[in-house]
């Protein structure tokens, strides 16, 4: 009686093998992954531009400080002058009042200034701390996710490895007729051989006539179908 069912072992055992080595390439885990790393990699971007800002306006803030500290130096210093009786012309007295004057406003613009980049550095160091632990949440979850990902990498592999030394198991004791026939079809088909249930070829999905079906039945010769080509498997 004609046996097929090693061959059907061996397409199984074919068509594992290659879900395993895409499963290798691809697989969510690996999206998800590559995922995460553009997200860090943008939020770094954007972190590390936003600190470069901030560290600019924080030198311009210790700029303003300085400009307040010495217009504060000045107008205490002329109005020493001026108080002391130091200065006894009246038009000097007139000019340093009006010199007075120019520098009180600088010194309260300069210190309205400040206080606007103080609020403004303020601000961006709460979103540098949010984007900071953003981050970190980031690493973590794709450290995991990696983690996961080598472990699921490893135990597929492993079961790779396993599928030719079923595959040679299956070819030991296998008639060598039947293997050249079907290494003939597979340069035909991805799977030479189709199975059938319920009267229908599964690599087509088409019903199978019913002196096939007797032929398939009684497993003495070779039955294909009459509209894929295909080698019919019928399991006992």
């Amino acid at each position: 009686m004609l046996d097929l069912k090693p061959l059907w072992e061996i397409q199984v055992l074919d068509g594992q093998r290659k879900a395993l080595e895409i499963k290798l390439k691809e697989g969510q885990i690996s999206k998800d992954l590559k995922t995460l790393k553009v997200e860090i990699e943008q939020g770094r971007a954007d972190f590390n531009k936003l600190k470069e800002k901030y560290n600019s306006i924080k030198k311009d803030l210790k700029i303003k400080e300085m400009d307040a500290t010495a217009a504060v130096e000045q107008v205490d210093s002329l109005g020493h002058k001026i108080y002391s009786g130091s200065i006894t012309n009246i038009k000097e007295i007139n000019t340093s009042n009006i010199k007075l004057d120019s520098l009180k406003s600088v010194v309260s613009r300069t210190e309205d200034e400040i206080l606007n980049i103080m609020e403004k550095l303020d601000s961006m160091r709460g979103l540098l701390e949010k984007k900071s632990k953003e981050l970190n949440e980031k690493a973590d979850e794709f450290r995991k996710l990696h983690g996961t990902y080598l472990a699921n990498q490893q135990k597929v592999k492993s079961v790779l490895a396993q599928v030719p030394l079923a595959k040679q198991k299956i070819l030991d004791k296998l008639d060598i007729d039947l293997w050249n026939k079907y290494q003939e079809m597979k340069r035909i088909f991805n799977d030479p051989l189709a199975k059938v249930d319920k009267g229908i070829c599964l690599g087509c999905r088409m019903g199978i006539p019913f002196n096939h079906l007797r032929l398939l039945k009684q497993g003495e010769e070779m039955v294909y179908c009459s509209n894929c080509g295909r080698l019919l498997f019928w399991e006992r």
